[in-house]
């Protein structure tokens, strides 16, 4: 009986000895020693994805902005009006005329290399003269010549950049032309023509505003007979359209566009 009462004794003083407490303190700093955990490191697909993040909102900012209206200011080189009503003196008459007026143009980026565009441009320029039957110096007339042309198009974006874009267009369209005689026995001569063109165009583009430039080459071919004669100066005369039939003017144009 006095056996199981000492095993119980010291399996008691075991417990409670210093070295058991030792052995349970030094566990707790080994425990707490133990390496941490290191995370594995992160992939350069979230770097990817961050730096294609801007580009895809500017991608995106461009792709919405497809349309732009805009204002241009226009140069025309014509050749001279051929008036049978006036008589114009050659020394001051060249082989060309240039015209200055105001256009309108509306431009849609159907892709990204591709646009198509409608337009209106005008032209104006005057003239001094004499009556044909008139030949004394110092009794000049005016004759006053203004055009109106529209047109569609197609453009090709051959060249895009960051901010500058290079296209060449080809369209066609129509034009409309009023000449009037500012005569003793005045009168207006006023005929259509038709068009075809091919050019250039630049666009500087700066988030919501666009800077357009073009040059075009227009063939111009107009019936003669087609003419609406009226006024004093055309009566008992049935005089043809006073330009070549077929003619070729060059066309600068440079302006400012809001994109929407």
């Amino acid at each position: 009986m006095l056996a199981p009462l000492s095993a119980r004794l010291a399996a008691a003083l075991l417990v409670t000895s210093p070295a058991a407490a030792a052995t349970a303190t030094e566990a707790e700093p080994a425990a707490s020693e133990a390496p941490p955990a290191t995370a594995e490191p992160a992939s350069d697909e979230s770097d990817d994805v961050e730096s294609e993040a801007p580009r895809s909102a500017s991608r995106t900012e461009i792709k919405d902005r497809r349309f732009m209206v805009g204002l241009e200011g226009v140069v025309l080189q014509a050749p001279p009006l051929r008036p049978d009503a006036v008589r114009f003196d050659s020394r001051f008459i060249g082989r060309s005329v240039s015209m200055g007026g105001l256009g309108l143009l509306a431009r849609y980026r159907v892709h990204p290399r591709i646009a198509l565009e409608t337009s209106v441009r005008s032209g104006s320029a005057r003239y001094d003269g004499r009556d044909e039957g008139d030949e004394e110096a110092g009794s000049s007339n005016v004759v006053s010549h203004d055009q109106v042309m529209a047109d569609v198009g197609v453009l090709l974006f051959v060249a895009r950049g960051e901010t500058a874009h290079l296209a060449f267009d080809a369209g066609l369209g129509g034009m409309g032309s009023s000449v009037d005689y500012e005569l003793d026995r005045g009168g207006t001569q006023t005929f259509g023509s038709g068009l075809v063109r091919i050019g250039a165009d630049l666009e500087f583009l700066v988030k919501r505003i666009a800077f357009v430039v073009s040059i075009r080459a227009v063939g111009v071919f107009t019936d003669l007979d087609r003419v609406r004669n009226e006024g004093p100066a055309f009566e008992g005369r049935d005089l043809p359209a006073p330009v070549p039939a077929l003619q070729t003017m060059l066309v600068g144009a440079a302006g400012v566009a809001y994109r929407f």
